[in-house]
């Protein structure tokens, strides 16, 4: 953090860490991951959350038993999902200075509770010096 010497320093420190959660959210939207199962029969796109996007099958997966298909299906879904991972962790790291795939989700989540109130912090501050200039 930077050397802060008043009120418009932390004001103007503040809005600008917004403006980067801002970005990288917008970013997270945008992302996809891309998988493919062990035996090529299935490929998956994924998006936030672990959305399933798309589901490729080749014919040979429907001439699989179901237990076969499936666990290709699983393995392309769960691929795509790591690829997602990866790239949010490499667009979150810079800002958040932690990986979110390798932290436990209660940190995570307290992290970015935390970011809210910093928000609304900022929200009052930014307030309150408008009314006293």
């Amino acid at each position: 953090m930077p050397d802060i010497r008043n009120l418009d320093e932390l004001a103007a420190y503040a809005q600008e860490q917004v403006a980067r959660i801002t970005q990288m959210q917008q970013q997270l939207t945008e992302q996809t991951g891309s998988g493919e199962s062990p035996g090529g029969s299935v490929r998956a796109r994924t998006g936030p959350g672990g959305r399933l996007l798309d589901l490729e099958l080749t014919p040979g997966t429907l001439r699989m038993s179901p237990e076969d298909a499936a666990a290709e299906i699983v393995a392309a879904v769960t691929a795509a999902q790591t690829d997602y991972a990866t790239r949010a962790d490499q667009i979150m790291e810079p800002v958040l200075a932690l990986r979110p795939s390798e932290q436990a989700t209660d940190a995570l989540d307290a992290g970015m509770r935390r970011i809210d109130e910093l928000t609304a912090d900022l929200e009052r501050l930014a307030a309150r010096r408008d009314l006293d200039r």
